[in-house]
C-alpha cells in the first residue's frame, strides 16, 4: 500500500512538477534535499574531528566554514563514542548545535571539499551528469560508508538517460553481487536499473526470476526497478509480457500494477529503448482493463499531451465502477488540463449527474 499511496501522490502533482523532476522516478533518494552531499552545503561549518577527552572533538581538517573556537560537544544523547574515528561534524547557525554525519577517516578530508564543491544536479547539462556518475561509479560500496552513501545517492539522483551512458564502465557480475547482498537491500532499485544497462539475455533471465519472486513481497520500488531494466534489456517486445503478467489480470496486487506503470512510465519518458507509441499502447490496453485504478496513467497522458484518452476517462467517470479516489482525482484533473471542447463539454456534464 505505501508504494501505490507514494505513486499517486506523484500522479496527482501538478504537471511538470515532480519533487526531483530531473532525476529518474524509481531510484531517485525519497528526500532530495537530505542527501550527505545536501546536508553539507546546507551546514554552515563542516569539520572532521578527532574524539579527545572529557566527551569532545577537537576539529582537525576544516571542510566548510571557519573554524571552530574551542572543543566541539554534541548534544545529549546524541554522543559518541569516544574511540570513534574521526567524524565529519555539521553546524547550522540557525540551530547552533553540532551534528555528526558519520565517520570518515583523515584521507578522505579532501573528498568531503570537493563533496561540497559540487554543482547543484539541476544545473548539470547532460554531459556533465555522464562526468558526474563516471566519478562516482567507482566509489560505489566503498569501505568508508559516507563515501559509499554519497556515490550511491549522487548516482540514483541521476536522469535514466544519464544512468545509460555509465554502461561500459559498469560490471554486471558485481551488480548482482549486489543484488544478492541483504544489507544492501536498500540499494537495489539503483543496482537493478544499472544492470539492465549493463547486462545482457543472461541477466535477463535472472531479472525475470528474481521479479517472480517480488510480486507477493509488496517490494514495489526493487519490482518496478527490476521491471525497467527488464525492458531496457528486451525492448519493445518486452511490453506485451509486461501486459499480460501485470497489467490485465484483475487479481493483481496494486503494487504490482504501480510498479509496472511506473517502470513504463520512466521508458515513456526517455524513449530511447521503448518508444513512448508503444508505452501510450500499453496504457491504452491498462485503461480497457475490469481496475479499481484506470487514472495511475492519467498524469502521464496529459503531460504527453495525448488529449485522445479524454472521452475513455469521461466513461471511466460514468460508469460508476468502483475506483480509487485518486484515481478518479488524476482522471478529472486531465479532463481539467486537456485543450480540447469535449473535454469540457464532459465535464460538466459529470458534474450534472453528480459523478464528480
Amino acid at each position: 500500500m505505501y508504494f501505490l499511496r507514494s505513486v499517486l501522490l506523484l500522479l496527482l502533482l501538478l504537471p511538470g512538477l515532480a519533487p526531483v523532476s530531473w532525476a529518474c522516478a524509481i531510484c531517485a533518494p525519497a528526500d532530495a534535499a537530505g542527501t550527505l552531499r545536501q546536508r553539507l552545503r546546507a551546514a554552515d561549518v563542516v569539520v572532521l574531528a578527532a574524539p579527545t577527552v572529557a566527551n569532545a572533538f577537537t576539529a582537525q581538517h576544516l571542510i566548510k566554514g571557519g573554524w571552530p573556537q574551542g572543543p566541539i560537544r554534541l548534544p545529549q544523547g546524541a554522543q559518541e563514542s569516544l574511540t570513534a574515528p574521526p567524524l565529519v561534524l555539521l553546524y547550522r547557525n540557525g540551530t547552533a548545535d553540532w551534528q555528526s554525519a558519520g565517520p570518515l577517516a583523515h584521507h578522505h578530508a579532501d573528498w568531503a571539499r570537493r563533496l561540497v564543491a559540487l554543482t547543484d544536479a539541476t544545473d548539470l547539462t547532460p554531459a556533465r551528469w555522464t562526468s558526474r556518475i563516471a566519478s562516482f561509479l567507482p566509489e560505489l560500496e566503498s569501505l568508508e560508508p559516507l563515501v559509499a552513501q554519497a556515490a550511491y545517492e549522487e548516482i540514483a539522483s541521476a536522469p535514466y538517460a544519464a544512468m545509460r551512458a555509465a554502461a561500459p564502465r559498469l560490471n554486471p557480475a558485481q551488480l548482482v553481487r549486489w543484488l544478492d547482498t541483504p544489507a544492501l537491500a536498500a540499494r537495489r532499485p539503483l543496482y537493478a536499473l544499472l544492470l539492465g544497462f549493463a547486462g545482457n539475455q543472461v541477466s535477463a533471465d535472472w531479472l525475470q526470476q528474481r521479479m517472480a519472486g517480488l510480486r507477493s513481497t509488496g517490494d514495489g520500488s526493487t519490482l518496478s526497478a527490476m521491471l525497467a531494466a527488464w525492458l531496457e534489456l528486451r525492448g519493445p517486445e518486452g511490453v506485451a509480457w509486461v501486459e499480460r503478467q501485470y497489467l490485465s489480470n484483475p487479481l493483481a496486487q496494486e503494487a504490482g500494477v504501480s510498479a509496472a506503470l511506473l517502470a513504463l512510465s520512466v521508458h515513456g519518458g526517455d524513449g530511447q529503448r521503448v518508444g513512448r507509441s508503444r508505452v501510450v499502447q500499453a496504457y491504452r490496453y491498462f485503461v480497457a482493463q475490469t481496475t479499481p485504478w484506470p487514472g495511475l496513467v492519467a498524469s502521464d497522458l496529459g503531460n504527453w499531451e495525448r488529449w485522445e484518452f479524454g472521452p475513455l476517462f469521461a466513461d471511466w467517470l460514468a460508469s460508476g465502477k468502483p475506483q480509487a479516489f485518486a484515481s478518479r482525482y488524476a482522471m478529472v484533473f486531465f479532463l481539467m488540463r486537456s485543450p480540447r471542447p469535449e473535454a469540457r463539454t464532459a465535464l460538466e456534464s459529470l458534474r450534472a449527474a453528480g459523478m464528480i
